[in-house]
């Protein structure tokens, strides 16, 4: 919109790269997603974060590679990469590249977790960092403990844990201050406000018609909708479906994208309407 007489035009302080989704599939492959894009996705590179293979399994046989778990992406469009053995990397969302980080893995009981940046207060340019996770089987990813609700530091690498959650949700927030889960592993699948200090649902929306295993998730908010990428048991590949955030009207956006996609991270620069 334009300023009245006299007004000031506020300068949008966000590069247009921090405005998109991203998305990380597990071939490790970065993507931009743009919903009001034709096409929405477009394939940015592949991650090379130097990740240690895991304990062989039987001597001679090469140890697990570990794959990206979650995503989170910063005012600055820098995306955080959490991999399945626990080590977080900061990636460069305009080519996928790579940079270690000093985060100490296993911290406070937090393996592996969800995450999603929220702004401080509504319009604000300050924002936090949460998480959501605990200790998962290594082999089904199945919780192995409670799933707690928590903030990472991005200057110190430090968990806070905060209190705990019902269920293994993935995070997002917006750009006016709200954290938001998705969680497709409880009957029905939901989507739900919580509140930042513990972890409560203050607003819940059931989503029975994706019910169903899944086998992997992310999720997004981006101009007044929730984007849940969902791969069910038997799913060739990951669908994206589209949550109305006043209503909770749930609608396939992409069936099948040929993607297994594990992480999506939108910093709160995103649009939180689409004028």
């Amino acid at each position: 919109g334009g300023a009245g007489t006299g007004g000031q035009m506020t300068a949008d302080p966000c590069d247009e790269r921090a405005k998109l989704i991203y998305l990380v599939d597990t071939d490790n492959s970065l993507w931009s997603f743009k919903p009001s894009a034709m096409p929405p996705l477009t394939r940015i590179g592949l991650l090379n974060c130097p990740v240690m293979e895991g304990p062989p399994p039987f001597p001679g046989i090469p140890g697990p590679k570990p794959t990206p778990f979650s995503m989170a992406v910063d005012r600055s469009a820098n995306a955080w990469v959490l991999y399945s053995d626990g080590t977080v990397w900061k990636v460069d969302t305009s080519n996928a590249s790579c940079t270690a980080t000093t985060f100490q893995k296993n911290q406070m009981g937090f393996e592996t977790f969800g995450m999603g940046f929220v702004s401080n207060a509504a319009g604000s340019d300050m924002e936090t960092l949460y998480i959501a996770g605990g200790a998962h089987n290594p082999l089904t990813g199945a919780p192995t403990g409670p799933i707690r609700l928590g903030t990472l530091n991005l200057m110190s690498f430090a968990i806070s844990p905060l209190g705990t959650v019902t269920g293994n949700p993935e995070l997002t927030g917006t750009g006016d201050a709200e954290l938001w889960g998705f969680y497709p592993d409880v009957m029905p699948a939901k989507v739900a406000k919580l509140d930042k200090m513990t972890g409560a649902e203050t607003m819940t929306f059931p989503a029975s018609m994706i019910s169903g295993m899944p086998e992997a998730w992310a999720f997004a908010f981006w101009g007044g909708d929730f984007y849940m990428f969902l791969k069910k048991m038997g799913d060739p590949s990951t669908t994206i479906y589209k949550m109305n955030r006043m209503t909770g009207a749930v609608t396939t956006f992409m069936a099948n994208t040929g993607r297994t996609i594990v992480g999506a991270g939108v910093s709160t620069c995103a649009p939180i309407v689409i004028g």
